[in-house]
């Protein structure tokens, strides 16, 4: 491994457990490096305390026990919270008398990847700065332990917490909101969430009908979850239900089907939350935080319902990001990244969930309602695998494509270029009402990248 090699990429640190960057090694550093940069900017805690959660994948144990042994050996305090949705663990960490939260998680990663994502004791996700901060920690720590043999680890008994006051909270998000009578499909993905949608939404008084909710550690998102809503969607007409909620691994995102079993993504979640905040009144200053994924519809809606679309790059925090920038209380992705400021620091998908049935109960609308207006423009994603990331605008064909394509789509459909943060792939993604004209300009472009840098 270079000593300038990156651990963390556009949400912690991520890949398959055993390679880089989660071998035993790597995990037991970066757990050393965090204790000692916590210790340093905690200096008035007399004993620095760290909640982990996990979802069900078969390496969250081993990963957690080479956690808890890294900062056990820095004298630092650690429980754990055991299976728990991502959101539920920035909630605990900013509950609880505890100074980070740890999340072993992959999310809509198939079982094979995993990942740890980090927490301060507000609920707030690390900073790009801080992890590079940690990072420079934790480089001559791995370099340390990769030139040594192999290091026995005495195992740590982690003290357990509770994680059912994360559904507590959810119910004191949306006072008032009764699900009696309502008919709910849930499928949780065989995720973090499986001990948790079926109760919370019983408990507002809806007849539930859970799917995948026995993880074995490999089943984790496996046709199933916000990967394939379409399982959630006929299963809701089988059941005649009233909406169907399909999670992802950790439960950071939802996509949900109406009462036709029609698939809806995040952009249709934003239509209906700016209607209902709008009608409600909530909406600060009458703008919300999308991605360059948001698709070219919602913009022209909003445009229309008098309210701004601001972009981010992809990734709940860069969303967070422009939220708190622009002093705003609500954002989101395509994928059912939903961030309510007023409730989360993070991405929740349950929260999500609530505040849909919240939106149709308050407003008495119908979910078609709630949408109208909203006219997906089509959208085309190419994925080319690249050698490397060079920039574009250092390969002058590309380059002009790019130039000719932007001029062409002017005031009636976008093009997106970006890389991949996790894979070498470069992603063009294009949006025009004739399809026709997009595959040509995706194709264009495609050409033009596979020349300069393709594989």
């Amino acid at each position: 491994m270079m000593e300038k090699e990156h651990l963390f990429g556009t949400d912690g640190i991520r890949g398959q457990f055993g390679e880089f960057p989660l071998t035993e090694n790597i995990i037991f550093a970066v757990s050393i490096a965090l204790g000692k940069w916590l210790q340093k900017s905690h200096k008035g805690v007399s004993k620095i305390k760290i909640v982990i959660g996990k979802d069900t994948r078969s390496s969250c144990d081993q990963i957690e026990q080479y956690l808890a042994q890294g900062f056990s050996s820095c004298g630092i305090g650690v429980c754990s919270a055991g299976v728990i949705p991502t959101p539920g663990l920035a909630y605990l960490t900013n509950a609880m008398d505890v100074q980070m939260g740890v999340m072993i998680s992959a999310s809509h990663n198939p079982w094979t990847d995993n990942g740890i994502k980090f927490f301060k004791h507000n609920g707030y996700k690390l900073s790009e700065k801080q992890e590079r901060a940690i990072e420079k920690i934790a480089h001559p720590i791995i370099q340390e332990l990769n030139s040594k043999q192999k290091i026995k680890h005495k195992k740590v008994v982690i003290k357990k917490v509770a994680g059912s006051s994360y559904v507590e909270h959810l119910k004191k998000c949306c006072p008032g909101l009764d699900l009696k009578g309502k008919k709910i499909v849930v499928d949780c993905a065989n995720g973090a969430v499986s001990g948790y949608a079926g109760k919370l939404f019983s408990d507002l008084g809806a007849k539930v009908f859970v799917l995948n909710d026995e993880p074995d550690g490999e089943n984790i998102n496996l046709h199933c979850g916000s990967m394939h809503p379409e399982i959630a969607a006929q299963h809701l007409k089988k059941k005649k239900a009233d909406i169907a909620f399909s999670f992802d691994g950790d439960a950071d995102r939802v996509i949900f089907s109406d009462e036709n079993a029609r698939v809806l993504d995040g952009d249709y979640i934003m239509t209906m939350v700016v209607r209902y905040f709008l009608a409600e009144n909530k909406l600060s200053n009458n703008a919300v935080v999308g991605t360059s994924m948001s698709n070219f519809g919602l913009e022209k809606l909003l445009e229309k319902l008098q309210v701004r679309l601001i972009r981010a790059d992809v990734g709940d925090k860069y969303v967070l990001e422009e939220m708190i920038k622009n002093k705003l209380i609500f954002g989101g992705e395509q994928s059912g990244h939903m961030i309510f400021l007023d409730h989360a620091t993070t991405g929740d998908g349950m929260l999500t969930a609530l505040q849909i049935l919240m939106a149709l109960q308050k407003t008495k609308k119908t979910i078609k309602m709630l949408c109208h207006g909203l006219k997906k423009y089509p959208q085309l994603i190419h994925n080319i695998k690249v050698k490397e990331r060079k920039p574009f605008k250092k390969m002058p064909v590309v380059q002009q494509k790019i130039d000719q394509a932007q001029k062409q789509l002017n005031g009636r459909g976008r093009l997106v270029m970006r890389y991949s943060g996790t894979e070498l792939l470069a992603r063009i993604m294009v949006e025009a009402e004739n399809k026709n004209e997009i595959k040509k300009i995706a194709n264009d472009i495609g050409r033009a990248i596979v020349n300069e840098v393709g594989i």
